[in-house]
């Protein structure tokens, strides 16, 4: 089984029209059951949590429970140093991983 991971913008708390474009291509049965990793580039667990989440539900997906997002001031010189960024980008690949081996 594929595993997803699936990162986004953030424009107005929502993800943009051309995503949402990109999305609108997909047959509903594709992501039908397969996990999702969401991502965002705002700190704004709204957007991922309102947005993100209930767009892939809707396809049938198995969403992972962590979700990332961060900000420009995660990044210093174009390298990740916030710390809370990178606790919860590494919960969500392991567990992604996880649900890889349970399917």
């Amino acid at each position: 089984m594929s595993r997803l991971s699936v990162a986004s913008p953030v424009y107005t708390a929502s993800y943009p029209g051309l995503f949402k474009h990109l999305i609108d291509l997909l047959d509903p049965a594709s992501l039908k059951r397969k996990p999702i990793l969401i991502a965002a580039t705002e700190k704004n667990a709204l957007a991922v949590e309102h947005q993100l989440r209930p767009l892939f539900a809707f396809f049938g997906a198995r969403v992972l429970g962590t979700a990332v997002h961060v900000s420009d001031k995660d990044f210093t010189d174009v390298i990740r140093t916030g710390e809370a960024s990178l606790g919860r980008l590494t919960s969500a690949v392991d567990e992604l991983g996880r649900s890889h081996r349970r399917t």
